[in-house]
């Protein structure tokens, strides 16, 4: 996805806006952090905040410089509801088509490695994070897999089993290319989703409404831990340089628009990128409905100090509408931003592709099932190219 872009618009970073955010946030660096901007392309526009040099610089350790610094303030975070206003297709629309899968055009990118040693690397840097985590190694009580069905559509059963909470999976591809993102919202509370390292350029991608709450604005502050396991950062946290989000999303609110990017700015205490330690997966668009998927999550019904998997087929639903894949599981909120994954392969560096996320319920069907945008040129290409995936 080659960068076509062209600056179609500047909102509005006036005094006026900021004193808007400062009344929404109640907090003046909130205000002064970040500037907005709306840039055309070739498949649509898409809005770009833009993070200050100051708050691109490393996280501070205070906590009172910063709202996600400390253990203890992520473990605080709530996962993020799914949101009430994402438009839907009324019950009679009509069902969307299975897209053709189209093996001539570009439309996969690979993942990549991390740098060699790059475990032995994490281990010198964040010493006390990994002997936390290896003083687990033993502990875990198998948890045992959940087969189920959906309620809707071919009615495809899922599987659903544990992510990184065993130890031997926490340092492993993919597990360890997901984690939190936390950050806050318009209204000042403290949240987290899920996101994925998908880019050799250190971008994730997670849910639009993870990055922009409609009605409200642009959430702040986020910081990234990938590998999150027991509120313990093995692999450091990230700040960020710049979030992207469709304009679609914003004024339309459909969940085939709900899928965001964001830059990563270096480790808060090396100054490395995320993908130094951990690589990236790669990621894909314009495939069809019908997939074998393995969407990933922090689901705080099920545990908020891990991920969970749910293995089953992706398909189209008349009720969800056109770019809308459908899945059974059973994960609710804090899944949010979750990769849905094609090409599943564990313990490699190789397949994984991102085709989706997590973005709520399926319709009538909250806890059995749930959708996302399925990846098209419509939607992660725009992102993509401006953000520089």
């Amino acid at each position: 996805m080659k960068s076509s872009t062209t600056l179609h618009a500047s909102r509005t970073t006036t005094m006026q806006c900021a004193a808007i955010a400062l009344i929404a946030t109640g907090s003046i660096a909130g205000a002064v952090q970040a500037s907005e901007k709306v840039v055309r392309t070739p498949q649509g526009e898409v809005t770009v905040l833009t993070a200050s040099s100051e708050s691109q610089r490393k996280i501070p350790d205070s906590a009172v410089a910063h709202p996600f610094a400390t253990e203890k303030q992520r473990a605080a975070a709530a996962p993020l509801p799914w949101p009430a206003d994402a438009r839907v297709q009324p019950k009679d629309a009509e069902a969307a088509l299975p897209a053709p899968r189209q093996p001539f055009l570009d439309n996969t990118r690979q993942g990549g490695s991390p740098l060699p040693f790059a475990d032995y690397q994490a281990r010198q840097q964040f010493g006390e994070a990994w002997r936390r985590l290896e003083a687990l190694a033993g502990t875990e009580v198998e948890q045992p897999a959940k087969d189920s069905a959906d309620k809707d559509g071919a009615h495809h059963p899922y599987l659903r089993y544990p992510g990184n909470y065993y130890t031997f999976q926490w340092t492993a591809a993919p597990w360890n290319k997901i984690g939190k993102l936390y950050f806050t919202t318009p209204g000042g509370g403290s949240s987290y989703c899920t996101a994925n390292v998908a880019s050799g350029n250190s971008v994730i991608i997670t849910a639009a409404h993870c990055v922009y709450t409609r009605g409200q604005g642009f959430n702040r502050n986020f910081v990234f831990v990938p590998a999150d396991r027991y509120g313990v950062a093995p692999y450091g946290r990230y700040g960020w340089q710049s979030a992207t989000v469709l304009n679609n999303w914003i004024s339309d609110g459909g969940r085939r628009w709900d899928v965001a990017v964001i830059r990563l700015s270096g480790e808060a205490t090396t100054g490395q990128p995320v993908t130094n330690y951990v690589g990236w997966l790669g990621r894909s668009w314009d495939w069809g409905y019908d997939q074998q998927i393995y969407s990933h999550g922090y689901a705080s019904n099920l545990s908020t100090q891990y991920t969970h998997i749910c293995a089953g087929r992706s398909y189209s639903s008349g009720w969800e509408g056109t770019d809308v894949l459908v899945q059974g599981c059973d994960m609710t909120y804090g899944s949010s931003g979750g990769g849905w994954l094609r090409n599943y392969t564990p313990n490699s560096h190789a397949g994984n592709h991102v085709n989706g996320v997590v973005s709520g319920p399926h319709i009538g069907d909250f806890g059995n099932s749930y959708v996302g945008p399925r990846f098209s040129s419509a939607n992660i290409v725009p992102l993509c190219n401006v953000a520089g995936c």
